[in-house]
C-alpha cells in the first residue's frame, strides 16, 4: 500500500479522501500501522477496512470494527467483493449477513453486508 512509505504526497491524498469521515488507525509497536478503517458517521457504513496481509487473522480488523461500531447508531454496512472468499468468510464469522448484490457487466459483483 503506497500509505505505508513515507510519501508526503500519498499521505496528503489519503487524508483529502478521509476528511469528511472519521477513521482509526491500528498500530503495532514493531510493527507500526498494521491497518486502518474509515465509517461515515451518519450512514454508519465502512468506506474502507484494511489490514496488512501479515496481520490478517489476528483480530485486527475484529478491533477496528468494535471501535467503529462504538461511534454506529445502528447496524454497520459494507461492500464486499462477492470473489473475496478471505473477506466474506471472516464477515461472516463476525455475524454479518448479506442484503444484496449487484451483477454489474464487465465489473466484479459487490454485496452488502450488515453487522449483527
Amino acid at each position: 500500500m503506497p500509505w505505508r512509505t513515507r510519501s508526503r504526497g500519498q499521505y496528503i491524498i489519503l487524508r483529502r479522501a478521509l476528511d469528511p469521515q472519521s477513521a482509526w488507525v491500528a498500530e503495532e509497536p514493531d510493527a507500526g500501522i498494521v491497518g486502518f478503517l474509515s465509517l461515515q458517521v451518519p450512514q454508519d457504513y465502512v468506506d474502507h477496512l484494511f489490514v496488512d496481509r501479515d496481520w490478517r487473522f489476528c483480530g485486527v480488523a475484529r478491533g477496528l470494527l468494535e471501535v467503529a461500531r462504538q461511534q454506529a447508531t445502528g447496524p454497520l454496512s459494507l461492500d464486499v467483493d462477492a470473489e473475496n472468499m478471505g473477506a466474506r468468510r471472516a464477515y461472516e464469522a463476525l455475524g454479518w449477513q448479506v442484503v444484496a448484490s449487484t451483477s454489474a457487466t464487465g465489473k466484479a459483483r459487490q454485496m452488502r453486508l450488515v453487522s449483527p
